[in-house]
């Protein structure tokens, strides 16, 4: 198997697992598992960030490796388990379809959609006028002004002192801002103020922005290869590259980091 030539090549070398675990800052245990083909111990997440990391350390290349982990990972699956008869009334099985009957349920699917997006247009219009309704507006009061006075002891024309009341405006929300940029592969799970999500493993030289109104909830695979800017301040040191890494992220800059459980 790959994994026990992949072993053969290390020991070859004189390198321990111990030196691998030290460098790369992956779990003894892990590393173990890994060389014995039980794959049952290592995270689903992180598994190709950890092979990747090992094999670099004994001079191989990451990429077949990955593959021959893929293949064997495939080839050990258990067979699929035929499901149940889906009896619900979207289910189009050609055993129960009566003729004439697949055009009516597909335009009835649509008919609903239509019905679905006309709802949610409605919606978005009644939420923008209660929110116009909503927001105060500041009067603006400007005095009236006086007739000239014609000053005796002059030809100038002196005009009476008038009280303007000035518009105060209040400030516009400002969002904040943060900006990542990479410098080699790397996972990054965003959650902005507690409610979008993104998730995506990212390639080297990549720049992504994201703005949020309170927080940025932010979890990272390896965070030696990322950059943080907040509001185009760079963030300090974020941790190793080999232990994934949970930041949280306000206007006060990063109020905490915590390592993720492996």
């Amino acid at each position: 198997m790959f994994y026990e030539e992949l072993k053969k090549r290390r020991e070859s070398l004189g390198i321990t697992l111990e030196q691998i675990a030290n460098k790369t800052k992956v779990s003894l245990t892990i590393l173990e598992a890994f060389e014995n083909g039980d794959f049952s111990k290592l995270p689903n997440t992180y598994t190709r960030l950890f092979i990747k990391a090992y094999v670099q350390e004994i001079g191989e290349d990451p990429v077949g490796v990955i593959k021959a982990y893929e293949e064997f990972i495939g080839a050990n699956k258990e067979p699929n388990i035929p499901k149940e008869k889906d009896t619900s009334f979207l289910s189009l099985k050609n055993d129960f379809i009566v003729p004439g009957t697949k055009k009516r349920n597909i335009t009835a699917i649509i008919t609903i959609i239509v019905i679905v997006i006309f709802l949610i247009t409605i919606l978005k219009q009644v939420l923008m006028e209660e929110e116009k309704k909503s927001q105060t507006t500041i009067p603006t009061t400007i005095g009236t002004l006086s007739p000239p006075v014609e000053d005796n002891n002059s030809s100038e024309v002196v005009l009476p002192e008038t009280q303007i009341q000035e518009i105060v405006e209040e400030p516009s929300m400002q969002l904040l801002s943060l900006v990542m940029k990479t410098t080699d592969t790397c996972w990054v799970r965003m959650i902005i103020d507690e409610m979008d999500t993104t998730e995506a493993n990212y390639l080297p030289n990549i720049r992504r922005e994201w703005k949020a109104k309170d927080k940025f909830d932010v979890r990272v695979g390896r965070p030696s290869k990322i950059e943080l800017y907040l509001n185009n301040k760079k963030l300090g040191p974020l941790g190793n590259a080999g232990i994934p890494t949970h930041f949280i992220i306000t206007k006060n800059g990063l109020v905490r980091a915590t390592l993720l459980r492996r």
